[in-house]
C-alpha cells in the first residue's frame, strides 16, 4: 500500500491545462495511472488518442468533447468514457476540474501517430 500526499503533487501547465499525476509509477502505481486536472475557461486539450480506454470524471465546470468527430456536451458530475484509439479533444467552456484514469503505460499520441511525452506521467 502506498500513500502519495497531495502536498507532493507537481502540477504541469500548458495552454490553459494544469495537470498533476496523482497515481503514476513515480509515486507507486503499478496498473492504473490517474491525473487530476484543471482547465481554464476557453482552454482545450490537443486532439489525441490513447492506446487504451480513458475515463474522465468531470468534478466542476462544463464544456464539450469531440470523439472521432462526434460532439458530446458535459457538465459537473458527468463521466466521459473514451474508447481506445479514438481521437478526441476536450474543450472547457467554464473553469473546470477533472480526474482521469487509464491503464498504466498507455501510449498517448497525436492523430498522426506522434507520441506525446506528458510530463505529469513521471
Amino acid at each position: 500500500m502506498t500513500l502519495f500526499p497531495r502536498a507532493r503533487n507537481q502540477t504541469h501547465s500548458m495552454q490553459g491545462n494544469h495537470i498533476a499525476g496523482v497515481a503514476t509509477p513515480g509515486n507507486g502505481a503499478r496498473q492504473i495511472e490517474m491525473w487530476r486536472g484543471r482547465m481554464e475557461a476557453g482552454a482545450a486539450t490537443p486532439p489525441h488518442r490513447h492506446s487504451g480506454e480513458e475515463v474522465v470524471l468531470i468534478l466542476r465546470g462544463s464544456g464539450r468533447a469531440t470523439v472521432e468527430g462526434h460532439e458530446l456536451r458535459y457538465a459537473a458530475g458527468d463521466t466521459l468514457i473514451l474508447p481506445a484509439h479514438a481521437v478526441h479533444q476536450i474543450f472547457a467552456e467554464s473553469d473546470s476540474e477533472f480526474v482521469s484514469a487509464m491503464p498504466l503505460g498507455d501510449t498517448v499520441a497525436m492523430p498522426d501517430g506522434t507520441v506525446m511525452n506528458l510530463p505529469w506521467r513521471a
